[in-house]
């Protein structure tokens, strides 16, 4: 990455800005609307649809030059980086950017505005690019109280960020005011116009002061600001997936029992069947199969069973309609080979693997805590090599891992199908904290005794849970967009947990940030995430 040094601005630089430089224009046009043209024309060349166009001329010809890309950089030590970690090249200097040399660690420069950011709070320092130019064309009253509205605004508060707005407002519609007391030709001639444009769109970037405006203030309570980083690096995931489809119809004929009475059977029936056919690879492929489950379930009109293909297995999912209790219908990881039988009992699972059924095909958190006990000992490995391997099937989930035994893949694979598909079809972000319990167990720091008993470190263990996973990504949407949401480490114990977690495995305050390496490790590119303290 470039590394960032301070040097002197050239004369050239410290006499242009983005717009044009400060010797006197010519007129083309007696019409006072010539820099309502020009503004209107640097509009168009910056919409979408012209850059689009812009990208696709230099693909087809090589030759042009490359498109200019703007975007914000942070300031690390001695070097910048981009905040979209996808870019790879270095800050684009053209049309009269300069980088700051005046920022300290961790702000954040918009390249397209010339504003610094804190990059902790989100808000804004200063505009670097003022002060520049032919700008003693202004009043002094004008230019006195430009500089002073750059210099670090408190903007702590919503009261304090009005304020801020309505005197840019204010200095705005002065300099409009003052403009239409000149005459239209002299201040084109004189290089007026284009002092008051270029303060304009000063006074335009200096309104944008934050780099978060939805939710401009980090939120008071830690189970909030984690909620809030929880959200955002949802977003980032499954934004960028499809939901899984079905293929491969047909059907199954199934026993029917009661188990309110017992397990025998009381008749037949015959179900739906389909693959879940999850699209993309690696963490995202995980995404695409619990939200494609998701949408399966809520459009469910009947009881189907559907089956996974993770490596060399397939993985059946029983999938129930939706029902008063269960608007969004529900679902439930099943065992391979397991026998598998609809319940009318209401108060359970429609499809569902029945209480008489061995051990090795029973899948709940307890039977997976038994069942680990007795692979283990089977085939000489500890919970760090399962978890290992685990990590490894949600890297690569069409290939088996080939550092263990075979005999323990079948329950190697429930538990992913039921961490990385089913909890997160409930409550989509914690797909995360399923990779990080894996990261946990695999470095020693935790056992799978530690995540899978009753009220264990994973979130989505214990009573309750499916509700309060629903209700939690819920609120992570709400917490995004500027709410609040009051103790959460008191109100909901899988925002607890989560919190918990975040924190845990954090290694700079930041509960961001082991959200931010899952998403970079699998590849996962965009915007670094909102950093949020403990």
């Amino acid at each position: 990455m470039p590394t960032l040094t301070a040097r002197t601005p050239s004369a050239s630089e410290t006499t242009q800005d983005a717009t044009r430089s400060s010797r006197t224009p010519a007129p083309v046009d007696s019409s006072p609307r010539v820099s309502q043209l020009r503004a209107l024309q640097e509009g168009l060349s910056r919409s979408p649809r012209v850059q689009r166009m812009t990208q696709l001329k230099a693909a087809l010809n090589p030759s042009a030059a490359a498109p200019i890309q703007r975007m914000r950089w942070r300031k690390q030590g001695p070097d910048i980086h981009p905040e979209d970690r996808s870019y790879l090249g270095a800050p684009d200097v053209r049309e009269g950017r300069i980088i700051p040399t005046d920022w300290l660690d961790n702000d954040v420069w918009d390249d397209a505005n010339g504003n610094v950011y804190n990059g902790t709070t989100g808000f804004l320092r200063y505009n670097h690019r003022l002060g520049i130019g032919n700008d003693a064309m202004l009043p002094g009253d004008f230019q006195a109280e430009l500089t002073k509205l750059n210099d670090h605004p408190d903007l702590a508060t919503k009261k304090k960020a009005d304020s801020y707005r309505v005197k840019l407002n204010a200095l705005r519609s002065k300099i409009l005011k003052w403009l239409e007391t000149l005459d239209s030709d002299a201040r084109l001639a004189d290089g007026t116009q284009e002092a008051a444009d270029r303060a304009l769109v000063r006074i335009d970037a200096l309104r944008a002061n934050t780099l978060y405006p939805q939710a401009p203030y980090a939120p008071k309570t830690r189970g909030e600001r984690a909620s809030l980083a929880l959200g955002g690096a949802s977003s980032r995931l499954y934004d960028s997936v499809a939901p899984a489809v079905l293929t491969e119809p047909g059907t199954m004929d199934l026993s029917q029992i009661d188990s309110r009475v017992s397990d025998e059977p009381t008749g037949t029936t015959t179900v739906p069947t389909h693959t879940l056919a999850p699209q993309d690879d690696g963490l995202r492929w995980w995404a695409s199969a619990a939200m494609g489950l998701r949408e399966t379930a809520s459009k469910a009109s009947q009881a189907a069973l559907l089956h996974m293909n993770v490596g060399s297995g397939r993985v059946p999912i029983g999938v129930r309609p939706p029902d008063p209790h269960h608007p969004g219908g529900e679902f439930i990881v099943l065992g391979h080979e397991a026998p598998i039988v609809q319940d009318t009992n209401p108060e359970v699972q429609g499809l569902r693997t029945p209480s008489s059924a061995e051990p090795r095909h029973r899948v709940s958190y307890p039977a997976f805590l038994a069942r680990l006990e007795v692979v283990k000992l089977a085939a000489h490995v500890e919970d760090p090599q399962l978890a290992k391997a685990m990590l490894e099937m949600v890297r690569n989930p069409g290939t088996d891992p080939a550092d263990v035994d075979v005999t323990v893949l079948p329950l190697l694979r429930e538990l992913l199908v039921t961490w990385m598909v089913a909890e997160p079809a409930r409550h989509r972000s914690v797909i995360f904290n399923s990779v990080l319990a894996l990261r946990e167990v695999s470095s020693g720091r935790a056992s799978f005794q530690d995540m899978l008993t009753d009220d264990g470190a994973h979130p989505m263990t214990g009573a309750g849970t499916a509700g309060a996973g629903r209700t939690a990504e819920k609120t992570e949407a709400a917490m995004v967009l500027g709410g609040t949401a009051g103790d959460l480490m008191k109100s909901s114990k899988v925002v607890r947990k989560q919190t918990e977690q975040l924190a845990r495995t954090s290694g700079d305050g930041n509960l961001s940030s082991p959200l931010e390496d899952v998403l970079r490790s699998h590849g996962v590119g965009g915007m670094n995430l909102r950093p949020l303290p403990q």
